[in-house]
């Protein structure tokens, strides 16, 4: 009898156990909810995509974009251009564009505006005109000139602005300020050349010259103060000089020559060459 009830003891004793394992393996194959999961560590990085995010207004037609890199979207418009900087949404208008240039890294010594380093800009141009922007390390318009429309050394003369841009190989190198004719019909408007250029050194020029003088050759029909003066032809009526008046640089002063300050009449003078095309302009 005590035997018998043994092996009953026995008995319960086992299948108690295997109850208490089935029902752990039970507990342990029970999905875990969702919202109890453990969370893992993920590392943030920085979106790089955000960050060079483009500020190109959303309305800016695509068939409008005629020139685009990494900093700026050119944008044609009826009669203007729209130069939008994406880094910061800013946008230039300017009247001319046409054909885009990219300028990266000018020195200051480098045309175009020799004096001016560019880390990154643009160049637009067309028939009429050049407009340079820079990028960095500004965003503006850092000039805007005649196109020359030739890649030779060339002067063209505004008469409306008083101004001399000087182009080397094509490109502008420097403008002057100067003072043209005090009468509009004073300085005589077309295509001349340079036909002789005098230093001074003491008898050669009169004082009003300065001490340079570069002559330029003007015909007849184009000489609006007198009817076939000898000296226009030659080179001995009008000429670009220095001056003993400098207040009146930048003015409508003068008797029909281009008068110049005089330090830098000299450098004009060692930058450009005999027969050298002038052009002068009203506007």
């Amino acid at each position: 009898m005590q035997n018998l009830l043994k092996l009953v003891l026995i008995a319960v004793a086992i299948l108690l156990i295997f109850g208490q394992l089935n029902l752990k393996q039970k507990i342990q194959q029970k999905p875990i909810p969702q919202n109890k999961l453990p969370i893992a560590h993920q590392p943030v990085y920085p979106n790089k995509d955000k960050q060079k995010a483009s500020l190109v207004p959303q309305n800016t037609k695509q068939g409008c974009v005629i020139f685009e890199n990494d900093s700026v979207v050119v944008c044609r418009l009826d009669q203007e251009y729209d130069v939008i900087n994406k880094q910061t949404g800013q946008t230039i208008r300017v009247s001319h564009g046409g054909v885009v240039h990219n300028i990266n890294d000018k020195l200051a010594g480098m045309p175009p505006l020799v004096g001016h380093a560019i880390a990154e800009g643009i160049k637009l141009v067309d028939g009429d005109e050049i407009t340079v922007i820079g990028i960095e390390p500004t965003f503006k318009v850092l000039a805007a000139y005649p196109n020359p429309r030739t890649g030779r050394d060339k002067i063209i003369i505004n008469k409306g602005t008083n101004t001399l841009y000087l182009y080397k190989e094509g490109e502008l190198y420097k403008s002057y300020p100067v003072a043209t004719g005090k009468d509009p019909l004073y300085t005589p408007e077309g295509v001349f050349k340079i036909a002789n250029k005098i230093e001074d050194h003491g008898r050669e020029l009169k004082p009003q010259l300065g001490d340079r003088w570069m002559g330029l050759a003007v015909p007849f029909e184009q000489d609006n103060r007198a009817v076939k003066d000898a000296r226009a032809p030659v080179g001995s009526k009008y000429g670009i000089h220095g001056t003993n008046e400098p207040d009146s640089i930048g003015k409508h002063a003068s008797g029909g020559c281009i008068r110049m300050d005089n330090r830098q009449v000299a450098e004009l003078f060692k930058l450009v060459e005999v027969n050298t095309i002038v052009e002068i302009r009203h506007q």
